[in-house]
């Protein structure tokens, strides 16, 4: 147990206990050997195995880099193996069902540097002893099970309300005993291993980055050549079409997946694809809210690389370092060997670079004041019903009470699908693709759950609520029935809960113009 623990922590000493034991016993049923026997197939295919392969050869050479510059070493072997299990493989996962531009990768960076990972990794830093973690580690389990249950029904709200305390006063046991062991052993928190092992995941995740865009990247255009259909040498011809119009940027190549009946499905030739294509291309170039940005965002990346590059020149030119000693700053300025002449230009560089930067800055604050003012103006019908919708959502939807559903849900879900068609109708170039994306999802759930309620949107305002509870209590008692689900009011509550999720996202997503 001490060669054990000389590698993990008790914390995860007790995990591991347990996951073995729940192996143990799911292992020998007939449902899991049956999953297993469908998923090592699938798991080990020729595509998986090369991926695999790719996959670890590019961390091995990030490892390898990292450990040459100072930066990483076997006692981070266990977190390294950690990150790829539980971060970088359902990061593939996710990357393949929802990367489709430059906003995924960089809200994925932002994710990884907020204040909460910091808080995270200091309170999971200490441990309790291994019997107590193991008594906890199910507990926690279990309460969290628990108030997830109980926030699925009204009737337990109490429940849910004394579950979430539960694990409130948890959080701050842990972040007490965190704080207490920080006070009385500062040095083992304070150091640089620990620096080193806050920091491995962020540093992993962003020299991983090229390999999870490749994946996804690959993963879109396979989407988009499985639907060209033709003959092979006009399939060759269409696919190459494809990829001389895309190249690497993952934005076009999503346009065309997400534009699909527009561009492949209809083609049978390489010149049906070439028109639809330039049709595609007229289209993005019309995308104000995708494009207007793009001069401010290549003049502030071209100062950072003008900074990093000054800074190397600089450094360079005034002592002798080697390239790992520049990597890991290890140098120090050899004044009577100065280089004058280069020491003047980038000197220089870095003023200008500096000066462009804050003027790249402000530019683009600008500009994203200027389109944000036009956008407010465009979008403020559907801002406005947005808002209005989402004043009144509730926990649980009133489906046993007709006239507060009325109130909360019926009038507003009308108002924010007619909003939605509009602005997809009159401004959709506005918008950005993520904005898109974003309002289409909060269009579709609306007029599902609009056509749900069976009112037709032209007739929706004749109802009053008296009128509404009447014609909602004929479609209950009309709808088919079991003893315990009525598929009318089911179907209400699920489409209502999907509703009120996009209408959450959409308030995220659009909240710098509220």
């Amino acid at each position: 147990m001490g060669v054990i623990q000389e590698f993990f922590n008790n914390r995860e000493i007790a995990i591991g206990i347990w996951v073995i034991i729940g192996l143990a016993v799911i292992l020998p049923t007939k449902p899991a050997r049956q999953f297993i026997k469908t998923a090592i197939p699938i798991l080990f295919c020729k595509k998986f195995v090369i991926f695999y392969i790719v996959f670890l050869s590019f961390l091995g050479l990030v490892l390898f880099a990292l450990n040459w510059a100072g930066l990483w070493d076997l006692t981070l072997l266990k977190d390294t193996v950690f990150w790829v299990l539980f971060v970088e493989f359902p990061l593939f996962a996710k990357a393949i069902e929802k990367a489709d531009g430059g906003r995924f990768f960089s809200k994925l960076i932002r994710e990884n540097v907020a204040i909460v990972v910091a808080i995270e990794f200091f309170v999971g830093f200490w441990t309790f002893s291994l019997i107590t973690e193991i008594i906890l580690i199910p507990l926690t389990v279990l309460i969290s099970v628990l108030q997830v249950l109980a926030g699925q029904d009204k009737k337990h709200r109490s429940a849910k309300r004394f579950f979430d305390g539960l694990l409130v006063l948890w959080g701050i046991i842990l972040l007490i005993n965190a704080i207490y062991s920080l006070i009385h052993a500062p040095n083992q928190f304070l150091s640089f291993d620990t620096l080193k092992s806050l920091l491995l995941p962020l540093v992993l995740l962003v020299f991983n980055l090229p390999v999870v865009y490749g994946l996804a990247l690959y993963n879109t255009y396979e989407q988009i050549f499985i639907r060209i259909k033709g003959s092979k040498s006009e399939q060759k011809k269409m696919k190459w079409q494809v990829i001389r119009f895309s190249g690497i940027n993952l934005s076009k190549v999503s346009a065309i997946r997400k534009s699909l009946p527009n561009t492949i499905v209809c083609c049978r030739t390489s010149n049906d694809l070439q028109i639809n294509l330039k049709k595609l291309a007229r289209r993005l170039d019309l995308q104000i809210g995708e494009n207007y940005m793009k001069r401010s965002r290549y003049y502030v990346l071209a100062c950072i690389a003008g900074l990093i590059l000054s800074f190397i020149g600089l450094i360079g030119a005034n002592s002798d370092v080697s390239l790992k000693d520049l990597v890991t700053l290890n140098f120090v300025f050899d004044i009577p060997r100065i280089k004058e002449i280069l020491t003047n230009i980038f000197s220089t560089m870095i003023v200008f670079s500096a000066t462009l930067f804050f003027f790249a800055i402000g530019f683009a604050k600008k500009q994203r004041e200027d389109v944000s003012q036009i956008k407010k103006y465009a979008l403020y019908e559907l801002l406005l019903s947005v808002k209005m919708q989402h004043s009144q959502l509730v926990d649980y939807p009133p489906i046993d009470e007709p006239a507060d559903l009325f109130c909360a849900y019926v009038h507003n879900v009308y108002e924010v699908r007619a909003a939605c068609d509009k602005v997809l109708a009159a401004y959709e170039n506005l918008l950005t693709t993520w904005e898109q994306e974003t309002l289409k999802n909060l269009q579709h759930s609306a007029m599902v759950l609009s056509e749900d309620f069976g009112i037709s949107a032209e007739n929706f305002r004749e109802y009053s609520a008296t009128q509404f509870c009447n014609f909602y209590d004929e479609k209950v008692r009309t709808a088919p029935q079991n003893e315990k689900i009525n598929v009318f009011t089911h179907k209400i509550k699920t489409d209502i809960e999907k509703y009120s999720k996009h209408i959450e996202q959409f308030c995220e997503d659009f909240k710098h113009y509220y």
